[in-house]
């Protein structure tokens, strides 16, 4: 005879036992855990929450995190032209983070897209424009300063 189990809840299926969504008043707790560093399957268990709901709240909270944090550390905290030892494309990378992704023969893949050295320089002084620092001069975007 085999292990013995519970019954399920009044009118729940075994796959509905645990929860798919945290209640409100323990999603700041949960978050918290998560962001810590605790174990998302310890997390689970304790939260009564389904393992594959608790990795696909903890995906949104670390994207969330992500975005709300996204300075990059590559942004100058003076305005300054392109730090020494970098080439433009090497700072635009730098600044674009993620967003950009090194392709064969000197293209990229710009959020997702395919993209020439110029549209990449282009991104980032965009981003560098919008936080009121000096754009990185690049041939064709930015006459070079005297």
């Amino acid at each position: 005879m085999g292990p013995v189990t519970e019954p399920p809840a009044k009118g729940r299926k075994r796959q509905q036992l645990r929860r798919r969504t945290l209640p409100p008043e323990r999603r700041e707790e949960f978050n918290r855990r998560a962001l810590a560093g605790e174990e998302i399957r310890r997390l689970a268990r304790l939260f009564n929450l389904e393992l594959c709901y608790a990795r696909r709240h903890l995906a949104r909270l670390l994207a969330r995190t992500e975005r709300e944090t996204a300075q990059s550390p590559a942004l100058p905290t003076r305005e300054a032209a392109v730090p020494e030892g970098m080439t433009p494309l090497e700072y635009a990378h730098a600044l674009l983070g993620r967003r950009v992704r090194i392709l064969r023969n000197g293209y990229y893949e710009l959020d997702g897209f395919p993209a020439g050295p110029r549209e990449v320089a282009r991104a980032a002084n965009t981003l560098l424009r919008s936080r009121g620092h000096d754009e990185i001069p690049y041939p064709g975007l930015v006459p070079p300063r005297p």
